[in-house]
């Protein structure tokens, strides 16, 4: 089944109406007047993307928030399989899914993908941690560790 059939599925399905794809190949969706989901269709093959804006490109001056996100996003450890990238002045959260065989695999996705957006949306937003200080990192000597 093609993507655009899926997505026009989803849309009766969910009562959104029909939904299409634009010129550009694309569908967005607001969900709780806040969190923007966009589908983004694959011109040559099956492929989709969801994306969505998780916050300011700003988070990405801090080194340390740097190695966080790459972390978290490293093969989708802490993102449920999604990675992070920056788009002009923002960071998107993103994930490519080869094919949807029906309404139910797009329904399982956005909803996945969706709560991921939110949970990054908020702890982005949150101000840093005020826990226990992290250790410094270890000073190795200039003629190495010796084991």
């Amino acid at each position: 089944m093609r993507f655009e059939d899926v997505l026009a599925e989803f849309g009766r399905v969910s009562g959104l109406g029909e939904l299409v794809l634009d010129d550009s190949g694309s569908c967005s969706l607001l969900f709780d007047g806040e969190h923007e989901l966009n589908f983004v269709g694959g011109r040559e093959d099956d492929a989709v993307f969801l994306y969505g804006i998780a916050g300011g490109a700003g988070t990405l001056r801090d080194a340390e928030s740097c190695r966080s996100l790459l972390t978290a996003s490293c093969l989708g450890a802490e993102t449920g399989g999604a990675a992070f990238a920056q788009y002009g002045n923002s960071l998107i959260l993103w994930k490519r899914h080869d094919r949807f065989v029906d309404y139910s695999a797009l329904e399982k996705a956005v909803n996945d993908f969706l709560a991921q957006l939110i949970h990054w949306k908020e702890k982005l937003a949150a101000p840093p941690d005020s826990g226990p200080a992290r250790s410094a990192p270890i000073d190795v000597p200039p003629e190495g560790i010796r084991i």
